[in-house]
């Protein structure tokens, strides 16, 4: 039984930390590239970092809900997304805005209605 709980608590902490990205040619022809990751944008920060070796600039950020090991579908997990291009950067951070469907849960106390009498 143990063996099992140490299976799942190490299969969570993998999904806890899951990136990815992908590069393609902008509109301009310049080559941008994309970080996604789950939990926390700091992995897209590392991403980027690691992709460019050096300054970027934040083209494009966003955050929405999906699941624990992959974001097809809303779920309880925050993803962070990142579009960006090396080279010099103008400093600003990105502001990760939630965009797309509410979360599994936030609808759960919506539709109460209270009636005194």
């Amino acid at each position: 039984m143990l063996r099992y709980l140490l299976l799942g608590i190490a299969c969570l902490s993998v999904s806890a930390c899951i990136t990815s990205s992908d590069t393609f040619t902008a509109p301009s022809g310049a080559t941008a590239n994309t970080a996604k990751c789950s939990q926390s944008p700091s992995g897209c920060f590392k991403q980027a970092s690691q992709t460019c070796g050096g300054p970027y600039l934040v083209l494009d950020s966003e955050s929405h809900a999906g699941g624990a090991l992959a974001d097809l579908v809303p779920g309880p997990v925050t993803w962070y997304a990142m579009t960006y291009q090396c080279g010099p950067s103008d400093g600003k951070l990105p502001g990760f805005p939630f965009r797309g469907g509410p979360t599994v849960n936030a609808n759960i106390n919506e539709n109460i209605t209270i009636q005194q009498r």
